[in-house]
């Protein structure tokens, strides 16, 4: 087989597409519509109904899967549980009757499929406890027959909502609650102060819709009408902005792959806005405009500050800290396993810290509790089993005999998994992004630690080569539904193939 990245046009091709890609996009905070929040939003269109929002009423009727449900293209049972049941309250509520009678059926049908299937899930979707049940009342209350979902977290999920809720002045804006305050839209009175800088409400649509239910704010209102028009289709994304999050986790996977100096004026910029929202006490969340720091987006971030020259802090990493065991965010329910990963290649940057041995060694025995197949991790944040198990490759490898051991079975996962058109795919099919992870780390691990069967990783690039235009890219990341961060995968993607040239030359 003759290398794919021999073809001339095509490195030409990826060359120009990284540079477009740092100079005009990162920061943007691209996120592809989803079925969830869309529905929120048009269940606004009777209390505004002068603003343009009927375009998002006409897309879930137009993006309705035969079977009956909404959501990702790829099964994931609680995000097409979640996404079907918002999706017939808003058609039950604000459809009209002769159009949407038979859709609203076809989706109550979907859901009492759905339902048994949830198990069948590795985890669930954001506030799955509270939304789940909270939106099963209110189709009810619209002579919807719909099943009450079980729910995995629920009794620690309601211990954090009624903290919340008993406090005498809520602090909405400094929980992770309030991404989910559709769930409680009946609680929120005039007195509580839930929206941020921006206007939205932690920068949830359907959180931010569920406020304007209540409440008129023009401000509001606008943030809605501006996210509507970055797609231009009705759809709306999960969340918005996300423009740290997309920055340094893009950033990372480029600079992964050589693709980018710190000297770039493009970089720099990007990195003197990441250095202003820092914090050296908790970090950064993935907007400026929530206020919930997480360790997932301050580790990415702390690792390409320091990349950058910025005179960052490992103490930063003392406030996600618990006996056993690292948070990703404060108050968090269940752990976050590529939260720990994650931490654990920002540590390997910062070797002379006084707590870098104790902090790894918490990490990786934090790391072997959650080994409960031996195989492979499964993480709360992503659909997808590649996304952990390919970035905790590059690390584990090299620290101790039982790092060693923990990453050379993961490698052995992947390696035996691999499709026969040369990518992978968790949920089913190949998908461009899943495969980029797993090519990502193949190529390094072949760089620095042991051969990779050349076959193998020619495969991949030629399936990633096939897909390097693509316009959108399937849902995996995991929200209150699937959704995806845009130029994030893109940057996967293209620094995934600029490592493979690098490798052909």
């Amino acid at each position: 087989m003759i290398p794919v990245a021999r073809n001339v046009e095509k490195t030409a091709s990826l060359a120009n597409s990284i540079r477009s890609l740092v100079e005009t996009s990162l920061g943007e905070g691209r996120i592809e519509g989803v079925a969830y929040d869309t529905a929120w939003i048009a269940r606004l269109v009777p209390h505004y109904p002068t603003a343009g929002l009927d375009s998002a009423l006409e897309w879930l009727r137009q993006n309705q899967y035969e079977n009956g449900a909404w959501g990702g293209e790829l099964v994931h049972n609680h995000d097409r549980f979640m996404s079907t049941l918002a999706a017939i309250i808003t058609l039950r509520e604000v459809g009209q009757e002769a159009r949407d009678a038979r859709r609203v059926q076809r989706g109550e049908d979907a859901l009492w499929k759905i339902v048994g299937q949830l198990n069948h899930d590795d985890h669930d979707t954001i506030g799955f406890p509270l939304l789940s049940a909270a939106l099963a009342n209110e189709a009810k209350q619209l002579g919807l027959d719909v099943p009450h979902p079980p729910a995995r977290y629920a009794a620690g999920y309601q211990k954090k909502v009624k903290a919340l809720l008993s406090q005498p002045k809520r602090n909405w804006r400094g929980s992770p609650i309030s991404f989910s305050l559709e769930g409680l839209r009946s609680a929120i009175g005039p007195e509580d102060e839930v929206l941020n800088a921006n206007n939205s409400v932690s920068t949830s649509l359907a959180a931010t819709a569920a406020y304007l239910m209540a409440f008129d704010n023009p401000a509001t209102l606008n943030y809605v009408q501006t996210a509507m028009a970055v797609e231009g289709t009705g759809a709306m994304p999960a969340l918005v902005p996300i423009e740290i999050f997309e920055t340094v986790w893009a950033l990372n996977h480029l600079r992964i792959a050589g693709a980018i100096q710190p000297s770039d004026p493009a970089v720099q910029k990007l990195l003197a806005y990441l250095w202003e929202a820092w914090s050296p006490e908790v970090g950064v969340s993935h907007s400026v405009y929530f206020e919930v720091p997480d360790v997932d987006n301050t580790a990415a971030c702390f690792t390409m500050l320091h990349w950058g020259g910025y005179p960052v802090s490992a103490d930063v990493f003392k406030y996600y800290e618990r006996e056993d065991h690292f948070v990703c965010h404060d108050a968090e329910t269940d752990p976050s396993l590529s939260a720990h990963i994650r931490l654990l290649l920002a540590l390997r940057t910062a070797p002379d810290h006084p707590m870098f041995e104790t902090w790894v060694t918490k990490i990786v025995t934090a790391l072997q509790v959650f080994d409960a197949n031996g195989s492979f991790w499964t993480d709360k944040w992503h659909a997808s089993a590649y996304y952990v198990n390919s970035f905790a490759l590059q690390a584990l490898a090299g620290i101790s005999e039982v790092t060693n051991d923990l990453a050379r079975r993961r490698l052995k996962w992947i390696l035996r998994t691999q499709n026969d058109d040369g990518g992978w795919g968790y949920l089913g099919q190949s998908t461009p992004e899943e495969t980029a992870y797993c090519l990502e780390a193949l190529l390094m691990w072949d760089r620095q630690i042991d051969h990779i069967e050349p076959s193998i990783i020619d495969d991949a690039a030629t399936y990633l080569f096939n897909h390097m235009h693509d316009v959108s890219y399937t849902p995996l990341w995991i929200g209150k539904s699937l959704y995806t961060p845009h130029h994030l995968v893109r940057a996967a993607i293209l620094g995934t193939l600029h490592l493979y040239c690098q490798r052909e030359e």
